[in-house]
């Protein structure tokens, strides 16, 4: 089996208009097409990512709704997207369309996602103070605020590298 040393080119596409901004050129159609897609499917993207070697593509979704998606909301998303994309045709190429939730552990991109995970446990990676744990008490657009053992912090979202939510095991649960 031979493997390719070319570096992917990969773009991240938000799911919402706060990151549509930062959108690379020319994935607005595939944007849509998703969206649409997952609206069809009753779900929501969640994040989705375009990468790409050389003529081949991978299209990654992850979705969700409240209350979580099933395996089922997953399948029924990808047949919906991958009938808009072929019909379409937005990528010119061959892809892989893997469509998913963004699961117990998820990362956290866009300022919804914060505030969707207020209360919860969350791991950061931070480009001022390195790696930190912390409970997630309030989100903004701009800032997030963290209680770092018991010391409450104010956190831009610009100095926030990564950030995922902890699962934590419920109390009383085996």
């Amino acid at each position: 089996m031979m493997r390719s040393t070319r570096t992917p080119l990969v773009v991240s596409a938000p799911a919402d208009t706060y990151n549509a901004r930062h959108m690379e050129p020319g994935t607005e159609v595939l944007d849509s097409l998703l969206r649409q897609g997952a609206a069809q499917a009753h779900v929501e993207v969640y994040h989705w990512e375009l990468h790409r070697w050389g003529r081949q593509a991978r299209v990654a979704v992850q979705v969700d709704r409240p209350g979580g998606v099933t395996v089922d909301d997953c399948a029924r998303a990808s047949r919906v997207m991958a009938a808009l994309l072929d019909q379409a045709d937005p990528l010119t190429s061959s892809y892989l369309l893997e469509v998913s939730s963004p699961g117990v552990e998820r990362v956290l991109w866009e300022p919804r996602h914060y505030a969707q995970a207020v209360g919860k446990l969350i791991q950061l990676k931070l480009s001022t103070a390195g790696a930190r744990r912390g409970r997630l008490v309030g989100a903004t657009d701009t800032t997030i605020t963290v209680d770092l053992e018991g010391t409450t912090v104010g956190i831009p979202l610009v100095e926030v590298e990564r950030a995922r939510v902890v699962y934590e095991k419920e109390q009383g649960s085996r």
